[in-house]
């Protein structure tokens, strides 16, 4: 009996045991269970071991690589790419700045993202890099290809529509042909909205110089794959065009071809191929007078069925020849026209050198005749050959196009540098994925903006940053973040500069293929709009699947009531194509995350809407975002029901004439009942169902004179005002409040903790020395330390007694006490906020009565012990089995909700989100049992994401009510 010895390491957890097994499912099986804490399966998870050789982690896929020795132990690694960056809390993406970097000590395997260890390993140019976690100082963090491969790229290219690029042996086809330019189209569409919205981001941005060079660097990259992609549609609609022009079909020239063989000289058709052409060359084969004598009198049909002759001719062959258009159809056909050809020449040389040249001979008008046959036939091969080659030409110019297309989209777009920590993609992982240069330019532009629009919204705080990188002599202070974020909320509402109208209100439109989202986005997009473009970039439409990813447009409205220009990004998510299985469903909902939008409206058109429910109840409970449905297409169940009315109201009452006026009260009636199935089919409030056309009337209600299914308007102005009035509300203010904290997080990660985690790193050496020279010193030199560290981050100006006896305050203090914060007391977790603590929290309830569904995180700071959402994430963040030391409690066990393949994008943060993306930050502690210092300035820059929260609310609650009292 052979046991395995096997250690399986997770994070800071490892396990040993013995076991014998029979096969790797139920080895994988039995690391899962022992990791249960962390939430990891086998679909967000992966097993590996190291392969000292190649040096990288290999896929632990059967037992074969185990000893079998019972006695060697092996070592096994469960990984993942975790929710977000160890220091700022980013989330992990493709793009170079934010790839996953784990640490290089195989039981730590923690994950920083590349900008991190960049600025760390910059700031400490002479030093080697020191893991936060396990201490361990070694060379920086390492790219993890497979991971990388795994969970960023493989849900990338499904997000994307990859799997859709278009398969060459398809290609040919006039319907797949037109489908490949139509994706094409939409993929040209998808850069160019992209680029679109960065532009318009830039303009809003004043110091060009800051932002140009890297915006100006993937503007020029997305123009140039549009320009490629332009060139790839215009040939191809060349192609298409000389298709079209041809005389027949490919599929109706290959019948003749197949007929002029079959039918050409045989007196009564048969179903055997070839037959002509056995016929012709049997006779053509005759050379004595018996056999021609049979020849003329035997019954044809005996000729062509014979199994040698229809060997010999290779007769069915055309039936292997498959009847589909490609370049292997095409010259397989052009080498059977060679073939045949040279048989009917071969035949007629032969007939011409022993017959045709004696005109005595008995039977030379027979010959004659089977030349002139032969001729024919062969005459029409070389016209048939002239067409099959004109097709060839066709498809060889498609497939040199689409196989430039697909290179296009697999080509590197960053120049590759000799800096061997490269972070771009490598040229395995770009020829690997389709679609990875149209991915990954994307994702660059998309994050671009996402960055200019945070630094618009927040340009205190981007100069502030700059100077600390530009001045490394003077440490950053908590004072200047917190003075220059309340500088920049409050310039939101200063009437003379307020960039409130430069937050887009995000609404994504989103469910099954082919039920409407790209024609109701196009139609909204234009009603009220102030844009006079013609021109702008519409949203494919097609039967069946049309968008291809996402696409986003920008468009500015005026809303007509009080006359305020309003920002809608309009995201047209895929569709989703088989949400029956449930890695479709989850790999749907990831696009729907991505998308991050404050408003999702889900459209539908059957009678059943499990699927749209079970979406809304993601939406609401993941992402805390509200959702209004549709009922497109409703017209046709409304001429339905209306001619049912009015085919029994007349036969009920034939004598009495409808009028228009009863016909459009009757249509009003069925209208309401259609409305009242869809609100309780939705199970929910009235005002978030929405019936829509399947074509736009452009019609004004009031001036429809007698309602029908095709000028209805049916609730189509309504959803547009209503979605320009919701732009109005809190959405915007949301966003703003999740930017600010993620942004907040980022900041206190990377200039703070990470920056003074070193600055005290002799502590233990000067505490070691106290202790021997006095009494309690090691706790003396604790207390000098930590104070230290206050004032280093200016959480503190000078020592409390000092502030105590000349009635003095800090900064810092003061700034915070300007605003009802309304902590509860147990969130915080070091000693240096007791003035924060309170448990009076009813100053701020009540004083706002419009709360409404937009809103639901607004009022943190207003509701009495309300949980800080950082606090809440902290608490359900920390791996069980390790001690921790004040953060969040002893052994709690981890409820990572968020999948790790999943990238979210900069306007994701704390605030409002049902994903916890707190592992790093519980982690702070889990690492350090007995590091006090480290551990003291865990807890206190975990105080300041919470305090930073409320601080961000307790603004933004003031700035409202004094709105409102104005």
């Amino acid at each position: 009996m052979v046991y395995f010895y096997i250690r399986a390491h997770c994070l800071a957890q490892q396990h040993e045991w013995k076991k014998e097994y029979e096969d790797i499912i139920a080895l994988k099986k039995d690391i899962f269970n022992h990791f249960q804490i962390y939430n990891i399966n086998e679909e967000s998870s992966l097993i590996v071991y190291y392969d000292d050789k190649e040096k990288c982690d290999r896929i632990l896929d059967n037992l074969d690589i185990l000893p079998k020795d019972n006695i060697t132990l092996f070592n096994v690694y469960v990984k993942r790419i975790w929710a977000c960056c160890g220091i700022c809390f980013s989330p992990f993406d493709i793009i170079p700045d934010r790839l996953p970097l784990e640490c290089t000590e195989k039981i730590c395997n923690v994950q920083y993202c590349v900008k991190c260890i960049d600025m760390i390993c910059e700031l400490n140019k002479n030093h080697k890099f020191t893991c936060m976690f396990c201490n361990k100082t070694d060379d920086r963090p390492q790219r993890n290809i497979l991971l990388e491969n795994i969970f960023l790229w493989k849900p990338y290219t499904m997000r994307y529509g990859a799997h859709s690029t278009e398969r060459m042996e398809t290609i040919f086809n006039g319907p797949n042909l037109s489908d490949a330019i139509h994706r094409i189209e939409n993929r040209r569409t998808h850069i160019q909205t992209l680029q679109t919205t960065l532009k318009m981001r830039l303009s809003t941005v004043t110091d060009t110089n800051y932002y140009s060079d890297k915006s100006k660097y993937y503007l020029i990259a997305a123009e140039q794959l549009s320009g490629k992609l332009e060139t790839f549609i215009r040939r191809l609609r060349t192609c298409e065009r000389n298709i079209k022009s041809q005389s027949v079909t490919f599929r109706t020239l290959v019948n003749n071809y197949r007929k002029l063989l079959r039918d050409s000289i045989c007196q009564k058709s048969s179903k055997q191929e070839a037959a002509s052409f056995i016929l012709v060359c049997e006779k053509l084969s005759a050379s004595d007078y018996e056999t021609i004598e049979r020849m003329m009198s035997m019954n044809e049909q005996v000729i062509i069925t014979e199994s040698n002759f229809i060997s010999m001719y290779n007769a069915n062959r055309l039936k292997d020849i498959s009847l589909k258009e490609s370049i292997a159809c095409v010259n397989d056909i052009l080498e059977d026209i060679n073939y045949r050809r040279n048989i009917l020449q071969e035949k007629q040389q032969q007939v011409t050198e022993l017959y045709l040249n004696s005109i005595n001979h008995p039977f030379h008008t027979y010959y004659v005749q089977q030349y002139q046959i032969a001729t024919t036939m062969i005459t029409s091969l070389d016209e048939y050959e002239t067409e099959f080659i004109c097709f060839r030409n066709i498809y060889n110019e498609i497939g040199n196009i689409m196989h430039e297309y697909k290179d296009e989209l697999t080509k590197k777009t960053l120049d590759d540098t000799s800096n061997e920590y490269t972070s771009l993609p490598t040229s395995e992982q770009m020829s690997t994925f389709q679609c990875s240069r149209l991915i990954l330019i994307s994702e660059l532009l998309r994050s671009e903006t996402d960055r200019i629009e945070i630094e618009t919204i927040f340009p205190r705080i981007t100069k502030q940053i700059q100077q600390w990188k530009q001045n490394q002599v003077n440490d950053p202070k908590i004072y200047d973040l917190f003075a220059t974020l309340e500088q920049d909320l409050l310039s939101l509402y200063d009437r003379n500069q307020s960039l409130l109208h430069l937050i887009p209100f995000r609404v994504g439109f989103i469910g099954n293929i082919s039920v409407g989202k790209s024609s109701l986005v196009n139609y909204l997009r234009i009603q009220n709009s102030i844009s006079t473009s013609t021109n702008r970039a519409l949203s494919p439409t097609a039967v069946g699947q049309s968008t291809v990813g996402s696409l986003q447009f920008d468009e500015q409205h005026l809303c007509s009531n009080i006359q305020t220009i309003v920002t809608i990004r309009y995201v047209d998510i895929e569709g989703c194509a088989d949400f029956n299985t449930k890695v479709q469903a989850a790999s749907y909902f990831e696009q729907i995350q991505k998308a991050d939008c404050d408003l999702y409206i889900i459209l539908y058109t059957g009678q059943q809407v499990s699927f749209e429910r079970k979406l809304e109840k993601e939406i609401k409970e993941r992402l805390n975002r509200p959702c209004w449905y549709v009922r497109s297409k409703v017209d046709k169940e409304f001429e339905e029901h209306f001619n049912e009315q009015i085919t029994r109201r007349k036969l009920d009452y034939p004598d009495i004439t409808i009028e228009d006026n009863e016909e459009n009260e009757l249509a009003e009636q069925v209208i309401e009942m259609i409305r009242e199935k869809a609100i309780e089919l939705c199970q929910t409030s009235s005002d978030k169902v929405f019936l829509i056309n399947s074509l736009y009337s452009n019609m004004e209600e009031n001036n429809i004179e007698k309602i029908n299914s095709k000028t209805h308007p049916f609730d189509i102005y309504l959803l547009s005002q209503q979605l320009i009035n919701a732009a109005q509300q809190s959405y915007a203010l949301e966003r703003i409040k999740r930017m600010a904290a993620m942004t907040c997080a980022r900041i206190i990660g990377t200039y703070f903790r990470r920056r003074y985690i070193t600055s005290f790193i002799s502590h233990e050496f000067l505490a070691g020395v106290s202790a021997i020279i006095v009494p309690w010193g090691d706790q003396i030199a604790l207390a000098h330390t930590r104070f230290g560290i206050r004032t280093a981050l200016g959480v503190q100006d000078r020592l409390s007694l000092y502030n105590y006896l000349l009635k003095k305050v800090d900064e810092f203090e003061s700034l915070l006490l300007k605003y009802p914060l309304n902590i509860d007391l147990n969130d915080l977790k070091s000693d240096a906020f007791n003035y924060l603590k309170t448990t009076d929290s009813s100053t701020m309830i009540n004083t706002i009565n419009n709360k409404n569904e937009y809103s639901e995180t607004i009022y943190l700071g207003r509701e009495p012990k309300t949980d800080s959402s950082i606090a809440t994430k902290l608490s359900s963040a920390m791996p069980t089995g390790v001690v921790t030391c004040g953060l969040v409690g002893k052994k709690i066990a981890a409820a990572t909700l968020a999948i790790s393949s999943l990238s979210y994008s900069v306007g994701v943060g704390f605030l409002g989100l049902g994903i916890v993306a707190a592992i790093p930050i519980g982690l702070w502690a889990s690492k350090t049992s007995g590091k006090e210092i480290r551990n003291y300035l865990d807890n206190l820059c975990a105080d300041l994401l919470i305090i930073s929260e409320h601080f961000i609310v307790a603004i933004i609650n003031q700035q409202e009510l004094n709105r409102e009292r104005s």
